[in-house]
């Protein structure tokens, strides 16, 4: 990861592994996973025109602005909402997370205007639980990709053939011990 001070300044921490970082490679490609998941949904379980009783989205265009949106209030908005209904996730064992997720599709539908229509709870509820599993589904090959190159010989400074383990070694230990205390004991 690059260390760049002018844009830590628009980085939040969401806590674990979770940073809301729009510049970072990773939040691009889970947009473009995140889209191509939408569209996938939209074509195949979606409806041509807008007010019939399925998901409606009116380009890949707008896909890719509803991955943004559907980012951007998984990063602000689902936070808030997990941390007032932890008590109802902690009772259901996290099958309250499935809500919050429908409830942020409603507002990205919202949002989104007639672009995106949604229509009803019902549909946002099976719209966020099959786009959750096919973005999982489209996003295995990165995840088996950085896991391959965590376990690899070129991140572990401490392998034998890694040109950067001369930076991750200590240096020789050094005797501190008072010269005056040696001198005596003889």
């Amino acid at each position: 990861m690059e260390d760049n001070r002018y844009m830590s300044m628009f980085s939040i921490d969401l806590g674990g592994n979770n940073k809301f970082e729009p510049w970072r490679k990773d939040f691009w490609l889970k947009i473009l996973v995140m889209t191509i998941a939408i569209c996938i949904v939209c074509w195949v379980w979606g409806a041509d025109q807008p007010s019939s009783n399925r998901p409606y989205i009116e380009g890949p265009l707008y896909a890719v602005v509803l991955a943004i949106v559907i980012s951007i209030l998984n990063g602000f908005i689902k936070p808030v909402l997990s941390l007032f209904s932890m008590p109802v996730i902690i009772s259901t064992l996290g099958l309250f997370v499935l809500v919050i997720n429908a409830i942020i599709v409603m507002i990205a539908a919202w949002l989104m205007g007639d672009k995106f229509d949604i229509n009803g709870f019902g549909n946002a509820f099976l719209f966020s639980i099959i786009v959750s599993v096919l973005s999982f589904i489209l996003d295995i090959p990165r995840r088996v990709k950085r896991i391959s190159d965590a376990l690899s010989a070129k991140h572990d400074p401490y392998r034998e053939n890694n040109p950067k383990r001369e930076e991750a070694t200590f240096t020789e230990y050094e005797d501190v011990t008072d010269k005056e205390e040696t001198n005596n004991n003889e």
